[in-house]
């Protein structure tokens, strides 16, 4: 039985600034950073919803600043 099978997942971002969710028990894919503790998949996404306010990526918000 793996991790992601127990439900541990982490949240990951990358660097435009985009939230996901992501099997704790598999590698990070590039380009995309590991954010926070393993904890349940709806524990993630509760988490990207408190801290993912704007989905715009950063390049978007940067040229409308």
């Amino acid at each position: 039985m793996t991790q992601s099978d127990t439900g541990q997942w982490i949240c990951v971002q990358n660097n435009e600034g985009r939230w996901s969710v992501w099997p704790a028990d598999l590698p990070v894919p590039a380009g995309w950073q590991a954010e926070g503790a393993p904890a349940t998949r709806e524990t993630c996404l509760a988490e990207i919803e408190a801290r993912w306010s704007d989905p715009r990526p950063n390049a978007l918000k940067k040229v409308m600043a």
